[in-house]
């Protein structure tokens, strides 16, 4: 049993695959208060799983890569407790649910069991990403004396779900790899965590005012915006632009994502003047694309480490997106020096008119304005972009350990 009495905070992470890049654990323990963290996979120099993954990308190269990349060095590995058995048991027996959210509600409940089995150490508080983290877990976590808490990695699901059913009434026959049905047990799971969980933390205003909309309190709900850490190497030096623009987009090519009103902006302009590419896999009906083959480069997904090639030569970052946290996407393309265009729904730190322009999604007409306004004024570009850099640079890895380290402080101290 932990001593309820101890105010100095000690945290037991459940940590999601290689969500955030491991932001979340280095944080606390750059903080000193990570008391341990949970993974599935994980890969330390010299392991196994640095050799099993070596070996996958000969054989199956993609996954190679995601195995190899489910790594973060500076995460000390005495605190990480993985079970590489369990990762491929959960991979394999996923393939068996009809419906994704089954196959996540069991992995979750599955870990679950795993992480109790562990036990929380020296914890006083456990912490994970709702939707991920099952809700039996935080249950027994509070029976043993720890406060409990869940990072909102997207809006709740009731808004994601009237979100993507008014995308599918707008742009029918677009997709057939995303739909509208809600699950009632996945949904279940989402507000039985909310019920369960002390403290509630998420990284924009639009994922605190969805969360207070289906009657979350106001007063557990602490806004931490996730940080940028700055790649290895040089930064991208970029310069007044000359000739025609690229306006680049990463991400799922899908509904959720705004794809279709990215689609809709580049009809109107000149590809000889302004030209557009989307980065990542295509979820939309290819035969909806084809139109828009000499104006749009539909390149497919890329490794994550790939993506920074592809920053690198865009000159304006478009993100329409109808539903989500906080995107990681903007961050990184904040970080390699461009404006950005982006929605409310982004949940980005983008200030309109300052880093670059927030539109409505199905502002149109808006998004041509602001794309045609970087277009005729370069200066404006660059100064934008560079604005985007600064942004991101103050908002790193510092601040957002103090933003946990005092959310987690006023926890511990109920």
């Amino acid at each position: 049993m932990v001593n309820a009495n101890l105010k100095a905070p000690r945290v037991a992470m459940i940590q999601d695959g290689a969500r955030l890049r491991y932001t979340v654990p280095l944080a606390m323990q750059r903080a000193g208060i990570l008391e341990r963290v949970f993974i599935d996979w994980f890969v330390r120099e010299g392991s196994l799983e640095e050799k099993i993954a070596a070996i996958g990308k000969k054989f199956r190269p993609q996954l190679g890569r995601k195995m190899a990349e489910r790594t973060c060095p500076e995460l000390d590995s005495s605190r990480v407790l993985h079970n590489p058995a369990m990762a491929v048991r959960l991979k394999l027996g996923m393939r068996k649910f009809a419906k994704s959210e089954d196959a996540y509600i069991w992995a979750s409940r599955e870990t679950a069991k795993w992480i109790i089995r562990r036990g929380f150490g020296q914890a006083n508080i456990l912490h994970g990403f709702i939707r991920n983290a099952a809700p039996e877990t935080y249950r027994v976590a509070k029976d043993q004396g720890l406060r409990t808490s869940g990072d909102q990695i997207i809006a709740p699901l009731e808004v994601e779900m009237a979100e993507m059913k008014r995308q599918v009434q707008r742009w029918p026959g677009w997709t057939a790899r995303e739909g509208i049905e809600m699950h009632r047990e996945y949904l279940a799971f989402e507000r039985q965590t909310w019920e369960v969980v002390d403290g509630i933390t998420c990284a924009s205003d639009y994922v605190r005012e969805g969360l207070i909309s289906v009657g979350v309190a106001a007063e557990r709900i602490t806004v931490a915006p996730y940080p940028w850490q700055a790649p290895q190497g040089p930064a991208i030096q970029r310069t007044k632009k000359a000739g025609p623009l690229l306006v680049g987009f990463v991400g799922a090519v899908g509904l959720r994502k705004g794809s279709p009103w990215f689609l809709e902006t580049a009809r109107r302009f000149d590809p000889r003047r302004v030209r557009f590419a989307m980065v990542g896999p295509v979820l939309l009906d290819h035969a909806r694309l084809e139109p828009l083959a000499d104006r749009v480069q539909f390149v497919g997904a890329v490794p994550h480490s790939q993506v920074a090639d592809w920053l690198r030569k865009f000159d304006v970052f478009f993100f329409p997106s109808t539903c989500e946290g906080s995107a990681a996407a903007i961050l990184e393309a904040m970080g390699s020096g461009l404006p950005i265009v982006a929605t409310p729904n982004s949940g980005s730190r983008v200030r309109d008119g300052i880093e670059g322009f927030i539109r409505a999604y199905e502002d149109v007409e808006g998004f041509e304005q602001a794309i045609r306004r970087l277009d005729d004024d370069r200066d404006l570009l660059l100064n934008m972009g560079n604005a985007a850099r600064a942004r991101v640079l103050a908002n790193d890895l510092n601040a957002y350990q103090a933003d946990l380290a005092h959310f987690f402080q006023r926890l511990v101290e109920g």
